[in-house]
């Protein structure tokens, strides 16, 4: 089984520029191949407070003005997560917006995404593949997990995936395979568009069941790679390097 969700430990003030003023509790930089930087922080939910953005030059969205608390911290806490990718990539800080559908505007050079959950999150930046996504979920459990079972997973997916953990996983690299494919296809499809194998110790396939746009037509594989710990479970899909790779701006 794969795990360690952490990592290298970054300098949060070099990283970051700035100490954070005690909300963020860890910055680690998360092996991942390929080329790909993952980096994941943790905040302080006690230390929280709006000055935050300012400190870290993330702006707030006109959506967030009247949401609670805790979205307001999920959401800068991605935002602070791909701060320390795109430091990883000796790129300077630029505010990461989104569009109306929520996805992040990464500058031009970039594939990336972004997770969260609880105070932690995770951003997955790649300046040599043409699609990324990235996602991190709490090991489901009681109701929640039956739920999961029922809305995202058929009957043979449930077969394969037996315990609380694979059942997340499958549900999880679904997520990130949405998350990947979503900026080619603009096309909203359901968990039942792609179906997932049995778990390997760091991989997991996905088979398309039917064409999406873009020329992703049915039959197609991808394998999602897979880390869990601290009762979480981290999937990345990271794919379609271009001749030379991407070059990032300075």
């Amino acid at each position: 089984m794969a795990d360690g969700l952490t990592g290298s430990p970054l300098d949060i003030a070099a990283t970051l520029g700035g100490d954070g003023a005690g909300l963020v509790r860890g910055l680690w930089r998360v092996p991942a191949a390929d080329g790909l930087v993952l980096v994941r922080v943790d905040l302080s939910v006690a230390a929280f407070d709006e000055a935050a953005f300012d400190t870290f030059g993330v702006a707030r969205p006109a959506r967030l003005a009247r949401a609670v608390a805790g979205r307001r911290l999920d959401y800068l806490s991605g935002r602070i997560a791909a701060r320390g990718a795109l430091a990883q990539l000796g790129l300077q800080w630029r505010d990461i917006g989104a569009d109306t559908t929520g996805m992040p505007l990464w500058p031009e050079a970039l594939a990336g995404s972004i997770s969260h959950a609880d105070g932690t999150a995770v951003a997955a930046l790649s300046t040599h593949h043409a699609r990324v996504g990235v996602d991190l979920e709490p090991v489901a459990e009681g109701a929640a997990l039956e739920a999961l079972r029922e809305e995202t997973l058929d009957a043979a997916e449930r077969e394969r995936l037996v315990t609380a953990h694979d059942a997340t996983l499958g549900f999880s690299a679904k997520e990130s395979l949405y998350k990947a494919l979503f900026p080619d296809v603009r096309e909203v499809f359901g968990y039942d568009a792609a179906a997932v194998g049995t778990p390997g110790a760091a991989e997991v396939d996905l088979v398309l069941r039917r064409d999406l746009g873009a020329g992703y037509a049915a039959g197609r594989r991808f394998a999602v790679h897979w880390r869990s710990a601290e009762g979480r479970v981290l999937t990345w899909l990271a794919e379609g390097g271009r001749r030379g790779g991407l070059r990032a701006r300075p």
